[in-house]
């Protein structure tokens, strides 16, 4: 299939930006046909039931950016040649200690760190 490419910017409201971003969540969540609409454009597309998912924020200055990028393959097989990663395998529980006399008293609560923002480099 030839490359196609579909690309429009524009200002919206930060309402209408979360009804078009609930649009595309409903459509992708109840089908794999899915009908994406900007202004007089439509296309409709399938999607295959598993996805890449990224998400990228960078702030840079006062000016803040959130990208998601959602990626398929249509050739099911393609989903096994991807360069996904696998889950990692979930910790082992922590064996319990033997009790001692110091044992009794709670440990220091450790500082939470919050995280904060990250400017990165343009592309």
């Amino acid at each position: 299939m030839p490359k196609l490419e579909i690309k429009r910017k524009t200002e919206l409201s930060r309402t209408e930006v979360g009804e078009r971003l609930i649009m595309i969540g409903r459509a992708l969540a109840h089908g794999s046909e899915v009908e994406l609409k900007t202004g007089d454009d439509s296309i409709e597309i399938v999607v295959a039931d598993r996805l890449q998912w990224e998400f990228e924020i960078e702030v840079d200055g006062d000016e803040t950016e959130i990208e998601i990028e959602i990626k398929w393959h249509d050739d099911p097989a393609a989903e096994t040649r991807s360069d996904a990663k696998p889950a990692p395998a979930p910790a082992p529980a922590p064996k319990p200690r033997p009790a001692t006399k110091s044992a009794s008293k709670p440990a220091p609560a450790k500082a939470v760190r919050r995280p904060r923002s990250r400017k990165t480099t343009a592309k």
